[in-house]
């Protein structure tokens, strides 16, 4: 079942070097949840950077995996303030400044805290924040969202055809069926077990040097 479930993305390169930066990230956590459950959070997360409030519990085991949800939302409100709402932006604002609080990388905190002293003070009039918001928000943004890429190796642009979601969405139904199977009552060895736990959702170069080891 494991042989068969990587083969179903094996062949295809862009769904190779996603899984292989999903590994990374993993690999990057300093905690020790389980490295199959951290790639499994961060494949979910850059698909649907909307999940990332319902996972509350795994972030709160790993300062990492906070931060990367917190930013990864706050990228998403960002651009839903393109409809120059002053409230809505206001709360994209608190979002930044609460982030700096957990940040522990200096010069991602002060790339950050830069981007947030740019921000039009709350006591301007709406006339003063519109004006702001129509000449240097999208710059602002896109600074934002480069600064988040190149600090914590998130919020790619991945661009998945529609075959290549159907793929996706089979590879995860198909891992967690073997998940559950092995949550049975299935007849396998503790070591079989943990192996395939271990190399759940990686990609082929890394099974493949997997076994050579």
């Amino acid at each position: 079942m494991k042989q068969k479930i990587d083969a179903l993305v094996a062949k295809d390169p862009y769904l190779q070097e996603f899984l292989t930066w999903a590994s990374q990230k993993s690999s990057s956590i300093t905690t020790q949840p389980k490295d199959a459950a951290v790639r499994a959070f961060y494949l979910a997360l850059s698909r649907n950077p909307r999940i990332a409030p319902h996972f509350s519990l795994a972030t709160s085991l790993d300062q990492g995996m906070f931060l990367d949800a917190a930013l990864d939302n706050l990228l998403v409100e960002s651009a839903i303030a393109e409809s120059q709402d002053f409230a809505h932006f206001h709360v994209c604002a608190d979002a930044l400044s609460n982030i700096l609080g957990i940040v522990l990388d200096l010069g991602l905190y002060k790339s950050l805290q830069q981007l947030s002293q740019e921000l039009p003070n709350y006591s301007q009039n709406q006339e003063r924040f519109r004006l702001w918001f129509e000449t240097s928000y999208s710059t602002w943004a896109e600074q934002l969202r480069m600064t988040v890429t190149n600090y914590r190796n998130i919020n790619h642009q991945w661009q998945f055809s529609p075959e290549q979601e159907q793929m996706l969405q089979r590879y995860y139904d198909a891992n967690q069926l073997l998940l559950d199977c092995l949550h049975s009552n299935c007849e396998v060895t503790p070591a079989i077990r943990q192996e395939i736990e271990a190399t759940l959702l990686l990609p082929q170069k890394e099974l493949e040097d997997r076994e050579w080891q």
